[in-house]
C-alpha cells in the first residue's frame, strides 16, 4: 500500500548498492564522453544526480533505523497506520495524478505548437502509461473490494 513506508533494512541496503552503482557509472561514463556531446554529458550528470541521492536517502533511513529506539519506531508506525493519515496520503496521490495528467496535456500541445513532433509524441506515451497504470490500479483494488 502507498501508505506503509519501507522498514526492512535489506531493502534500504539494495537501495545504496543501486545509488552507487549509479553513481559509479555517471562519473566514470561522464569522463569518457566527448565534451561536444552536451546531451549525453547532461544524461550522466542525472545518472550521477539521482545515483548520490539513493545512496544518501538511503544511509539516512538505514541510521534512523539503527538509532531510534524500538518504542518511538513503533509510535512511528502506528501513527503511519493511522486511517487518518492514510486517507491524506490518497487524497495527495490523488491530486498529484491528476496534476501531472494536466500537466502532460499542457506539454503536448506545446510541443506540438512549437513542431517538436518526437518530444510530444514521448510525452504522449507518458501520458498514456500514466492513464493506463491508473485505470488497472483502480480496477484491480476495485474488484478486491
Amino acid at each position: 500500500m502507498l501508505c506503509k513506508y519501507i522498514r526492512n533494512t535489506k531493502i534500504w541496503s539494495i537501495i545504496i548498492a543501486i545509488g552507487i552503482v549509479t553513481l559509479v557509472f555517471g562519473i566514470v561514463y561522464s569522463k569518457r564522453i566527448p565534451e561536444d556531446l552536451h546531451s549525453m554529458n547532461m544524461l550522466m550528470g542525472m545518472l550521477t544526480g539521482i545515483g548520490g541521492v539513493f545512496t544518501v536517502v538511503g544511509t539516512v533511513r538505514l541510521i534512523h533505523y539503527k538509532r531510534t529506539p524500538d518504542d518511538k519506531l513503533k509510535k512511528e508506525e502506528i501513527e503511519r497506520k493511522d486511517e487518518r493519515n492514510i486517507q491524506l496520503s490518497r487524497i495527495a496521490s490523488t491530486i498529484a495524478n491528476n496534476t501531472a495528467s494536466a500537466l502532460f496535456i499542457v506539454m503536448i500541445f506545446i510541443l506540438v505548437w512549437l513542431d517538436y513532433r518526437i518530444p510530444a509524441f514521448i510525452v504522449l506515451g507518458a501520458f498514456y502509461l500514466q492513464s493506463m497504470s491508473f485505470f488497472i490500479a483502480y480496477r484491480y483494488f476495485n474488484n478486491k473490494m
